[in-house]
C-alpha cells in the first residue's frame, strides 16, 4: 500500500493512520517538519506520507516535508451527542479542529468543572455526510453523560478498519 492517502485494511494499518494524522497535527501545531515530527510520534515518515501524502508538501528535491494549512482528508473522530459518543466522519482538518476543541472543552468541564469552556460552543453546529450535529453545550447532559461513563474514550480518533472513509 504506497498510494497516496491510502484507506487502512486492517486494525494495524488503522493504528498507523491515526498516528499519521496524529503526526500532521503536531506539524500543524508545532511548524515542524516531517521528519521531525514522525521522530517525536514514533512513525515511519513513509507511512506518514502513506496515509496523509496529499496534506504535505517540500518546496525542493532536497528539501524535507512541511504540513499544507488544511486537508481533505476524511477522518472519523468521537463526537458527543445527548445520547452518548458517536462515530463522525468529517472531511476536513478544519472541522476536525472544531471537534477537538469542543472535546477538549468537555474534558476541562468534566475534570474541572468550568463550565465556560464548554459555553462557546453554544448554538454552534457541524454537517458531516448531511447530517447537521450540534455541540452538547447542557452541562446537565454533559455531567449525566460521563456519570454513566459514557464519555470514558480513549482518544479523539474513532478507528475505522477496512472502511472506506
Amino acid at each position: 500500500m504506497s498510494r497516496r492517502n491510502a484507506i487502512p485494511r486492517n486494525q494495524y494499518e488503522a493504528q498507523d493512520r491515526e498516528r499519521a494524522l496524529a503526526t500532521l497535527a503536531r506539524m500543524r501545531r508545532e511548524r515542524l517538519t516531517l521528519s521531525a515530527a514522525a521522530k517525536t510520534e514514533g512513525i515511519d515518515p513513509r507511512t506518514v506520507l502513506r496515509y496523509v501524502g496529499s496534506a504535505l508538501y517540500r518546496r525542493g528535491r532536497d528539501q524535507d516535508y512541511r504540513a499544507t494549512g488544511y486537508d481533505r482528508n476524511p477522518r472519523t473522530l468521537h463526537f458527543i451527542t445527548t445520547q452518548g459518543i458517536v462515530p463522525v466522519t468529517v472531511h476536513d482538518s478544519r472541522t476536525a479542529s472544531v471537534i477537538a476543541a469542543y472535546m477538549n472543552a468537555v474534558r476541562t468541564f468534566i475534570y474541572r468543572g468550568d463550565s465556560s469552556a464548554v459555553e462557546g460552543f453554544k448554538g454552534e453546529s457541524f454537517q458531516a455526510s448531511g447530517v447537521t450535529y450540534e455541540f452538547v453545550t447542557d452541562t446537565d447532559t454533559l455531567t449525566r453523560l460521563a456519570d454513566a461513563g459514557v464519555l470514558a474514550m480513549e482518544g479523539l480518533y474513532h478507528a475505522v478498519q477496512g472502511a472506506k472513509l
